[in-house]
């Protein structure tokens, strides 16, 4: 599968997520798409990612990744709640790749990517 293809079924995928969410109650925005190396560098550096940015890609500078923040009384809830969990599960259900961790402990509630095992 080309990455053109990829980005096609990731997108694909997220509107199914989008309408999941819309028919539960739960509004969300898009926090973090693209990243450049530098900008994916910075977050290694601060200890908020696992990949680099050269040596360990990740799928956001693929565009195939998007962190989210759910949207509660106007404002973006930064903790894990049941709408993260929600939301997590339908992604991994139709195939999604959810929280950025190897070890699948959710440290990342937040970021939903294009699973490279489909």
């Amino acid at each position: 599968m080309t990455k053109t293809e990829k980005r096609i079924r990731f997108i694909q995928k997220f509107s199914r997520l989008t309408r999941f969410a819309i028919r539960q109650g739960i509004q969300f925005i898009i926090t973090a798409a693209f990243r450049t190396a530098e900008e994916q560098r910075a977050l290694y550096n601060a200890g908020l990612s696992k990949c680099d940015g050269y040596n360990k890609i990740s799928n956001h500078q693929e565009w195939l990744a998007y962190d989210i923040a759910i949207i509660k009384d106007g404002k973006a809830v930064w903790k894990r709640t049941d709408g993260y969990d929600s939301l997590g599960n339908f992604w991994l259900a139709i195939g999604g790749g959810w929280d950025a961790s190897s070890e699948g402990n959710l440290d990342d509630p937040y970021h939903f990517e294009y699973n490279p095992t489909e």
